[in-house]
């Protein structure tokens, strides 16, 4: 406690904004969080300095498929939808700015990258509570079973009352197509309001908590690195999100290219929590085997839109029918009486929206990313070791877009952004001296 004293004493300055975003954002409600991230970009972000070789090649793509989702506009079928889809990724957008902002020495990437793990820890530490309420909660009390779970849930279905029916216009009430947050209580969802969401979230959080226990110096912060990683498995175990279950085994695999004794370690730590998970949450593996289950809802659904969308993308393969998540909604409700609102795909729902052309745009930013990840990665070290973490989150982010649609998430598109940031600002701060 007293080092950490210490280093916010010597660090001072608008810059721990960025440290408040990223520690906070994941744990307020999605109709508060913003207002922090406003609060940041504002103390943080100056136009002036934005520039090409600033933001980098990857951010060059990011705002490219902005650009292309304004295009997809012009004739889209469902403006105000396609219109909400540009401001999440525009106003996400500056979570990046914000933090290639914030960050310019390595000890403040280090204090960024140690505030994701722990708002990790302390999200993926709420869902463990929440199963547990669920299964014993009743003994103390009923009402305990259920009542946390979203964490937010009771205060969030009084402020959507107030602003949706009182507040609104009717002819923006009229799009929304739900008017209550929704609650899976047999799920685990911490302080988000779809168990997925937050499930991508923990997975995309797991390797930065790694990196704080293999690179950060002093026993305490590799002591919470490692709680943080407790935490954050156990949360998405809770979440019952086979997905994102997958998605470890893809984060694990690009981990190992620590090297060397961390590797090792890795490999280790892996199997003592899949021998963990076998004996006192052996629920999640009886979740996994599912998948296999021809009579699995979630499995058939997904197979029934998929086979869909690749039947819609048929004289629509190049443009899409327009920016705009409703756009395919209404086609999976109304030709194929499917009442999902998704693709339950990022990619195929990207080429829906917008095209072959889109997706290429946003797989580039990726491509991108982890090229300038590889150069990173080449300068050795702790470079090294930040490099593979940061593709680790993006990879996780990715993996778990395999099975749903995640560019409606509030949340894990300001982190996806926000680990974009990262990235930026690594290359400047592990920049060699030649250069």
């Amino acid at each position: 406690m007293k080092k950490s004293i210490v280093f916010l004493k010597q660090q001072k300055g608008k810059w721990l904004w960025a440290v408040v975003a990223v520690l906070f954002c994941a744990l307020l409600q999605e109709y508060v969080f913003p207002f922090v991230l406003v609060i940041a970009c504002f103390k943080l972000v100056s136009l002036k300095k934005i520039s090409f070789s600033w933001l980098g090649v990857p951010a060059v793509f990011l705002l490219s498929f902005a650009a292309w989702q304004a295009v997809g506009l012009i004739y889209t079928g469902s403006f105000v939808s396609g219109l909400a889809s540009i401001g999440i990724w525009l106003g996400a957008f500056f979570a990046f700015l914000m933090i290639n902002s914030a960050v310019d020495s390595a000890v403040k990437l280090d204090a960024v990258m140690f505030a994701g793990a722990i708002s990790g820890g302390v999200a993926g530490g709420i869902g463990v509570m929440q199963m547990v309420l669920y299964h014993y909660g009743e003994l103390i009390h009923p009402s305990l079973k259920y009542f946390f779970n979203p964490f937010w849930h009771s205060i969030d279905n009084f402020v959507a009352d107030i602003a949706i029916n009182h507040l609104l216009p009717g002819f923006i009430r009229q799009h929304i197509q739900r008017t209550e947050f929704i609650a899976i209580i047999t799920r685990a969802s911490g302080t988000f309001t779809n168990p997925v969401m937050f499930a991508v979230f923990l997975t995309m959080m797991l390797p930065l908590a790694f990196y704080c226990m293999f690179y950060l110096n002093g026993k305490g912060k590799k002591f919470i690195g490692f709680v943080c990683a407790v935490l954050i498995a156990g949360g998405i175990a809770a979440s019952y999100s086979r997905g994102p279950y997958l998605a470890i085994a893809a984060v694990f695999v690009v981990l190992l290219f620590y090297g060397g004794k961390r590797a090792l370690a890795l490999i280790g730590v892996g199997a003592v929590g899949i021998a963990g998970v076998a004996v006192f949450a052996s629920g999640v593996f009886k979740r996994l085997l599912t998948l296999f289950s021809a009579k699995d809802i979630s499995v058939n659904t997904r197979s029934q839109i998929w086979k869909a969308c690749f039947e819609m993308l048929d004289g629509h393969l190049v443009f899409g029918y327009g920016t705009g998540v409703n756009n395919v909604r209404e086609q999976l409700h109304g030709t194929y009486g499917i009442e999902q609102p998704h693709a339950h795909n990022i990619l195929l729902q990207i080429t829906l929206e917008n095209g072959i052309i889109g997706l290429l745009i946003f797989i580039g930013s990726f491509i991108a990313f982890g090229i300038t990840m590889i150069m990173l990665m080449r300068r050795g070290k702790k470079a090294r070791g930040i490099a593979v973490t940061l593709t680790a989150c993006l990879v996780a982010f990715c993996a778990c877009g395999m099975t749903d649609h995640l560019l409606y998430g509030l949340k894990p598109v300001c982190y996806m952004m926000m680990l974009f940031g990262m990235g930026a600002a690594a290359l400047r701060v592990y920049k060699p001296k030649s250069e």
